[in-house]
């Protein structure tokens, strides 16, 4: 079997190229716990910030937002890039929650639902393939997952190693394993084999290769067709789900639905086209909590031009 993916603390992290990164981990470490007044505060103040400096960012969620939402005129597009913005600024902010708070704090401020999905699986010997589309909330509801129930994912190590330290000891401080990206997909299969859910994240554009153009909001998208294979692999249920903060409540919820039902159809193509519609329709209930920051539509199909 596949060694996991690991990211030990080493002397070297210690380094004065590392000093700036140790000052931003202390002043996350304290805020995580400030008042939560003041913490909504920081991400109102960063969410500002992002929006005024960052126009790479605010030009890809409008080109995303006008391909996925066309029914939407101008200004409602902006108002929900502005909502993306302040979802996205509070996740940041509340990072310091999943590195420096502990089991206490995390089961408060991260809820799951739709449990009885996952239990019913199980009861029933199936494993489970959780669909996870990209969110800013998207390690909350992993690490609320794997702090009740043992599972496996992959993740792209992060360029600056002491951040990639912190969030890897976070990713796995309860339960599980994380493999690199570029390990493929061959380690998660004795795993979920063995019963542990598998946090799958698909909806990334990762090129033409290997990919298969299916509609994505009625656009089509470069998409992996791997989940209807290592669900037939497995004979794991595949449970549709999405991370999300809900500022009115002010905590973050894991939400599993119902297992996709006769999948895999044995068409590779028809399963990816399934997967689609599967997190378009969880983006569709919480548009503002995907992570519309993302080329999702890098790729064309051959004779398209470029739309970012």
């Amino acid at each position: 079997m596949a060694e996991a993916y690991r990211a030990p603390f080493h002397a070297g992290l210690l380094a004065p190229r590392y000093w700036p990164t140790w000052l931003g981990l202390g002043a996350v470490a304290l805020l995580s716990v400030m008042p939560r007044f003041v913490i909504r505060g920081a991400a109102a103040g960063l969410a500002a910030l992002m929006w005024r400096f960052a126009p790479k960012q605010r030009h890809i969620v409008a080109v995303n937002l006008a391909l996925c939402f066309p029914e939407l005129d101008e200004a409602a597009r902006e108002r929900l890039a502005r909502e993306n913005f302040r979802t996205t600024a509070q996740c940041f902010v509340d990072y310091g929650l999943l590195w420096f708070r502990g089991p206490r704090a995390h089961a408060r401020r991260i809820r799951l639902s739709g449990e009885e999905h996952y239990r019913a699986c199980r009861e029933a010997g199936r494993p489970v393939i959780v669909l996870a589309p990209h969110a800013p909330s998207l390690d909350f509801g992993g690490l609320r997952m794997s702090q009740l129930y043992d599972g496996v994912s992959f993740a792209k190590p992060m360029k600056n190693p002491l951040v990639e330290w912190i969030n890897h000891r976070s990713r796995t401080q309860y339960s599980g394993e994380i493999f690199a990206r570029e390990q493929g997909l061959r380690p998660a299969l004795k795993h979920i084999k063995q019963g542990r859910f598998f946090y799958y994240l698909p909806d990334e554009d990762l090129g033409p290769e290997h990919s298969v153009f299916v509609p994505f909001f009625g656009v089509p998208k470069a998409t992996l067709p791997a989940l209807g294979r290592l669900a037939k692999l497995t004979g794991a249920a595949v449970l549709p789900s999405l991370s999300v903060y809900l500022p009115e409540e002010d905590v973050y919820e894991m939400r599993l639905e119902p297992p996709l039902q006769d999948y895999p159809t044995g068409d590779a193509e028809e399963d990816a086209r399934r997967m689609n519609q599967a997190i378009e329709a969880s983006i569709r209930r919480h548009p503002a909590q995907y992570l519309w920051t993302l080329k999702y539509f890098k790729t064309r199909p051959a004779g398209e031009k470029k739309v970012y």
